[in-house]
């Protein structure tokens, strides 16, 4: 169940957009929490705040006089809270260590959090982009970022997306080598790309919905990261299985083409976490709920 603030501000910012889906994007959570604060705030209530259609939204009659009460009731709020704020804002000192895959929307995900920050300028951001996985315990790491299988119990984790695997080539590559008709056509007779696995030495298997794997036969191309991988296919030299939130936007644009889509597979998660602590650090909870809203708003846009 939602905090009562958090509703009225949900259903503040709902009254201005009308628009839930703006409304989250404004508040940086899930559309579906928009939708059950607004639920759970017309059931404390006891009155219907919006009147919803397929074609549009208004405020009801209650949901009219009712809006400048609750922006009210968070403007007094804020104030109450504001000397709180600013002894918090200067006990906000000290390292947050931050340990993620070399994303291609890092740079972007980095500018978003140091803005979020500018209110704290004693935070010192250790930000640890690493193609291996980091043990976040022996390491000393507040925060891990992950495409993988959620850890276990030990942790605090947000889910943030599902993550698959296409594969895909280059529309001159296609051109050139044609259409593979089956797994086992486009394991022996096609130009594949393999991805090296740091940890074991070995390139990793490539694996599909119906739950079989292979190694590529003689990689026409090999790489230690996804990024070198991703610029194989591009250049139209090999057919290679990718992640689906790194070739979006090139299968959107048509600079590459997903093959054999019915063995797309989606094995993987884009998650957040961090280690369970009795005593987490005010620095390290705040950055941690801000990459998550911000890991949920730019893999939302895509």
């Amino acid at each position: 169940m939602l905090d009562k603030l958090d509703t009225l501000k949900i259903f503040c910012t709902a009254a201005e957009t009308l628009r839930f889906r703006e409304t989250a994007t404004r508040l940086g959570i899930a559309p579906q929490q928009v939708t059950r604060g607004i639920a759970e705030l017309e059931q404390q209530l006891g009155e219907m705040l919006f009147i919803r259609n397929t074609r549009q939204m208004k405020l009801t009659t209650f949901g009219l006089h009712f809006w400048p009460k609750a922006e009210a009731l968070l403007a007094n709020s804020d104030a109450l809270f504001a000397e709180g704020k600013r002894k918090n804002v200067q006990e906000m000192a000290g390292s947050v260590h931050v340990t993620l895959p070399p994303l291609f929307e890092n740079q972007d995900i980095l500018h978003r959090l140091l803005q979020r920050l500018i209110d704290y300028p004693a935070i010192n951001i250790q930000w640890l982009p690493c193609d291996s996985h980091l043990n976040i315990i022996d390491e000393q790491i507040d925060i891990g970022i992950r495409i993988g299988a959620i850890p276990d119990n030990r942790f605090i984790v947000r889910t943030i997306r599902p993550v698959g695997i296409n594969i895909v080539a280059a529309p001159d590559l296609i051109a050139r080598k044609g259409m593979p008709v089956s797994l086992h056509d486009l394991q022996y007779h096609f130009p594949l790309s393999a991805l090296n696995n740091s940890n074991s030495g070995r390139i990793w298997p490539w694996q599909f919905a119906d739950g079989s794997s292979f190694f590529p036969e003689q990689p026409a191309f090999i790489s230690a990261d996804i990024g070198s991988e991703l610029a194989s296919a591009l250049a139209g030299r090999t057919y290679s299985q990718l992640p689906d939130m790194t070739v979006r936007p090139y299968l959107r644009r048509g600079e590459l083409v997903n093959i054999l889509p019915e063995y797309n597979f989606h094995p993987w998660h884009l998650y957040i976490f961090r280690p369970h602590q009795p005593l987490l650090p005010s620095r390290v909870r705040l950055v941690f709920e801000l990459l998550t809203q911000i890991l949920s708003e730019v893999f939302e846009e895509q």
